[in-house]
């Protein structure tokens, strides 16, 4: 006896075969033994009485389209046992659909055995993540290189595989699309990459960034699209998996920084304002912090004292101890070095709880000495 058939006796293989109505024909005892039934139980039975749904909708679809030359060479099928556990097999076979009047699928069934258990395990831990990533109120998101990323190159060749290679989302949670404001109905995953991370010089200047770190980075600005085709300012957490010097895929977690940065822009500009309204003043103006440091000088003043004599002026206000809100003339030195008369007028500000900062105006005397308190 050879080997072949050793086997085939010491292990006797699962076969079934599945009529085109959806009942079983025959099934091996071995098979039957496998599932918990007593040989010939099942025998015309439906066969969801021993598959799942989603191997059930399998089997239906190879008798809607049963292949021309009848061969099917690989299933990924789930048997149910009689207690309920399930049985994970490979299957191969012929279906039988020329030469008879009712379909036949014959079956061969390898099972997965222990790959069968790491599979489920697997599963079951993929949707267990899945599902927290989903929920998640912060945005995540993965892109994959379908085409790997060579980062051997130079950073303007890398630059270019990123934004030219195949890629697509791997995964986009829902917090995700409500960056992106994705209307409900649009899968964000099925989208292309470069709708809404388009290349552009503030998204190169980004992974130029990336290559720097090693593709392992915080806070890293980009500037993507949205759905409607507005700008979205995010910042990036970003890690990446590389192997053998290919990147393979990139992840990481995004906040959406647009609002934040439209207040920083319009605060930037109302302090520009201010600067050129206190430029327009005819009166040299300094301004000192809670440290006795310079913080601010307009115009005036820099004509006046020059742009490096700040905190030489704020030492001497200070040495004079100077009263609030009283004009007085000190002798300070202006551009040139020359001891001038000036009427001083300092002022504290508060700017936030617990620190103030004085605001010193300048006025040439022009050789008048007066002292007099300033009424608002």
């Amino acid at each position: 006896m050879d080997i072949l058939n050793l086997l085939a006796n010491k292990a006797q293989p699962l076969s079934s075969t599945v009529s085109a109505d959806g009942h079983l024909v025959s099934l091996s005892a071995s098979l039957s033994d496998q599932l918990g039934y007593a040989p010939a139980e099942l025998l015309n039975q439906p066969i969801e009485r021993i598959y799942s749904v989603e191997s059930v909708r399998t089997l239906q679809l190879l008798f809607t389209n049963p292949p021309a030359d009848e061969h099917i060479h690989s299933l990924e099928l789930t048997l149910i046992r009689r207690n309920g556990g399930l049985l994970q097999v490979v299957a191969c076979g012929l279906l039988e659909w020329r030469a008879v009047q009712t379909a036949r699928l014959h079956l061969l069934k390898i099972p997965l055995g222990a790959l069968g258990h790491r599979l489920r395990e697997m599963h079951n831990a993929n949707e267990v993540m899945s599902q927290m990533l989903q929920s998640a109120k912060v945005a995540y998101w993965c892109i994959e290189f379908a085409e790997a990323v060579d980062i051997n190159n130079s950073p303007d060749e890398i630059v270019r595989q990123v934004f030219e290679n195949d890629s697509h989302w791997r995964l986009c949670n829902r917090a995700m699309a409500e960056v992106y404001e994705m209307p409900s109905d649009v899968d964000f995953n099925q989208q292309p990459v470069r709708l809404y991370w388009p290349r552009s010089p503030a998204n190169e200047e980004f992974v130029r960034r990336l290559i720097e770190a090693g593709f392992s980075v915080d806070c890293a600005l980009s500037v993507d699209r949205r759905h409607d085709g507005s700008p979205a300012y995010v910042e990036n957490d970003v890690r990446a998996t590389i192997v053998n010097g290919h990147l393979l895929r990139m992840w990481g977690s995004i906040r959406d920084v647009s609002q934040e940065l439209r207040m920083q822009h319009d605060a930037e500009q109302r302090i520009d304002a201010l600067r050129r309204v206190f430029d327009a003043v005819p009166d040299a103006v300094l301004v000192i912090d809670e440290h006795l440091q310079p913080q601010w000088r307009n115009a005036a003043f820099e004509e006046t004292f020059g742009i490096t004599h700040g905190a030489g002026i704020a030492r001497l206000l200070l040495d004079n101890a100077l009263p609030e809100r009283t004009w007085h003339s000190v002798p300070l030195p202006d551009l040139s070095g020359r001891n001038l008369n000036f009427n001083v007028h300092c002022s504290r500000i508060l700017i936030r709880e617990g620190v103030a900062w004085r605001v010193a105006v300048f006025r040439e005397s022009q050789g008048v000495r007066y002292a007099e308190e300033l009424h608002p």
